[in-house]
């Protein structure tokens, strides 16, 4: 009997021990590991980027000021010319006869003026010893005078004549590289022609014609008025492609145009650029970097940390330094490359939580981990681009 005792009292004695274990509770979970910035206030270039197209500084449509037929083509397309140099001859032969009969007209109105005079001459003499009647000494004079006008139209007619004798051959109006010709030899050409001949344009120095709005515009006329910006030279500006890479052309911002759009409440601000390599090509789009600004102690945190709620505003989660989890309700301001400038909100020092927000609530402890941005983001604290974000608080 106390042998078949025994298997029932180790069966038991295993159940017990079982129950025991799965009462006694699982160890926590370690807190959550998140990425952190620490926050150091330092030097920000504020800059606008803003599209804009190439303009050329002086365009010169060639046309022709006489009408004819072009004889003689004498440039090469695409080439630099010289103001005042031959481009198109026109057919001279009408002109130079328009000029003979306008020269050989002068001289006959000369010889009859001579004629006329002589006659008054005499007239007056006749008058003075009583030998003629008063009247025909006048008319006499008269003759004269109507002689004189004659001979005035006729030479004015001359020279009306070589002046197209002259525009026949059609000259550069400026200096500038040339397009393409419009017209061959052969053509006939008027003065009432819609398309010009050929198309010149001075690119050595060329505009970027950039659109800005108004309240960005303000903003920068009153930092200029306050002397925050170095405008000794003209505010410098940066040109870039459309794919973002800088231009070496240094541009400086030159005038502002004085019309408002009314449907886009923009402006245009025109920058004048050195083209001496031809980079920059008229028509072409591009980007201007503009200098607006700079806060030399600047609180910027990665802009993926900001937090927006449309009821509590902007906001950014701060680990405290017993690791836990903290709300603030920060203002910000403009975003520079990617960095958002905070106002309020935030001090040196403060470790501010750039990724694994989803889940965190205010008190959790986490664990902080330095912050490692992407590749390839030049905008990156580390990485300080001088002409952004510089820690130095020297002057720009």
């Amino acid at each position: 009997m106390r042998h078949l005792r025994l298997p029932f009292l180790c069966a038991a004695l295993l159940t017990a021990c079982a129950s025991a274990e799965t009462s006694t509770p699982p160890p926590p979970p370690p807190p959550p590991e998140v990425s952190v910035v620490s926050v150091t206030p330092h030097a920000v270039v504020l800059e606008d980027v803003l599209p804009g197209r190439v303009v050329p500084v002086r365009v010169a449509d060639v046309r022709p000021l006489v009408s004819g037929i072009v004889r003689e083509r004498l440039f090469t397309e695409g080439d630099t010319v010289k103001a005042g140099q031959v481009l198109y001859r026109i057919d001279p032969t009408v002109f130079r006869a328009e000029v003979a009969s306008a020269a050989a007209t002068t001289e006959r109105q000369r010889a009859a003026l001579a004629v006329a005079t002589r006659e008054a001459e005499r007239a007056q003499r006749l008058e003075t010893s009583g030998a003629i009647a008063g009247q025909a000494a006048d008319t006499a004079r008269s003759t004269v005078d109507i002689a004189r006008a004659d001979l005035a139209i006729a030479e004015a007619s001359l020279a009306r004549s070589r002046v197209n004798l002259r525009y026949a051959t059609v000259t550069a109006p400026i200096s500038g590289r040339i397009g393409l010709s419009r017209v061959t030899e052969g053509a006939l050409v008027g003065t009432a022609d819609p398309t010009p001949m050929v198309t010149i344009q001075q690119l050595d120095d060329v505009y970027v014609d950039i659109r800005q709005p108004v309240m960005r515009y303000e903003e920068l006329r009153k930092r200029l008025a306050r002397g925050e910006l170095e405008t000794s030279q003209g505010l410098p500006v940066t040109l870039l492609s459309m794919r973002g890479e800088p231009y070496a052309e240094q541009g400086r911002l030159l005038s502002t145009d004085v019309n408002v759009d009314p449907s886009t409440s923009e402006l245009t601000l025109r920058v004048l650029v050195k083209n001496a390599d031809l980079h920059l090509l008229p028509g072409m789009f591009v980007r201007a970097r503009i200098p607006v600004g700079r806060e030399p102690q600047a609180i910027t945190v990665p802009q993926q940390a900001v937090l927006h709620d449309p009821a509590l505003g902007e906001s950014v989660l701060v680990v405290d330094p017993g690791d836990r989890v903290v709300a603030r309700s920060v203002t910000t301001g403009r975003v520079v490359e990617g960095q958002q400038i905070v106002r309020t909100g935030l001090a040196a020092g403060d470790r501010v939580i750039v990724e694994g927000q989803e889940q965190l609530t205010p008190g959790m402890s986490v664990r902080p981990s330095n912050w490692k941005p992407p590749p390839n983001r030049p905008n990156a604290p580390s990485e300080a681009p001088a002409a952004t974000a510089a820690p130095s608080a020297s002057p720009p």
